[in-house]
């Protein structure tokens, strides 16, 4: 009788054993791969200097919500070198809605927006109103060089493509594109300090928020 009751505890302790709740845990999200590169050549007082970041790229966006007029919003990527103060940013001007208290354009429209600049390419935008792309490049003393329209240098700007994509982190629209510019500063002592970038070639996203 003792052996019997020893094997109908065993047997017991293992079914509760049994019934103990495992933890489960969740398979990696996958989050969208984005590369992140912005090479070129930027011309100094002594030729033509190389420049490549391909370390951090960073999203951003500006608003201005309106309840009476057409919203407006203008959307930035940055490329950067971790850890220095300095890169490249494009900022692409305007996108137009009817806002319906999300305080964003739906993604239908923000999508076309970008890929309507693929066969439409923006021109340099120098006010703040005008529709364009601007490049901004912040130079290694942390001075903010900004893109003109004065073909002094070869003026371009292409979108070689938009590929839509999106995760748990938003949405984005990723890039490729390649340009050409006059970039101009003021903070070195003489107004307009004017410099060509050349052959630039950035690869990023923008993301909507």
């Amino acid at each position: 009788m003792k052996k019997t009751l020893f094997y109908g505890g065993l047997v017991a302790i293992l079914a509760i054993a049994s019934c103990t709740d495992h933890e489960i845990i969740p398979p990696p999200v996958p989050l969208v791969d984005i590369d992140c590169l912005c090479e070129g050549s930027i011309q100094t007082l002594t030729g033509d200097s190389s420049l490549t970041y391909d370390d951090t790229c960073t999203y951003s966006s500006t608003k201005t919500i309106s309840t009476t007029t057409l919203s407006d919003a203008q959307y930035q990527t940055q490329v950067l070198n971790s850890g220095m103060n300095q890169g490249f940013e494009i900022e692409m001007r305007n996108l137009y809605w009817t806002d319906d208290g999300s305080n964003q354009p739906t993604s239908t429209d923000w999508q076309a927006f970008f890929n309507n600049a693929v066969t439409n390419p923006p021109p340099y935008s120098t006010n703040p109103i005008d529709n364009g792309v601007v490049i901004s490049w912040t130079d290694p003393n942390g001075k903010v060089w900004v893109s003109d329209t004065t073909l002094t240098c070869v003026s371009n700007f292409t979108y070689n493509l938009f590929t839509y994509d999106a995760d748990t982190t938003g949405e984005y629209m990723e890039f490729d594109a390649v340009f050409n510019c006059r970039m101009l500063n003021s903070d070195y002592g003489v107004i307009d300090s004017a410099r060509c970038l050349t052959n630039a070639h950035m690869k990023s996203a923008f993301r909507l928020d």
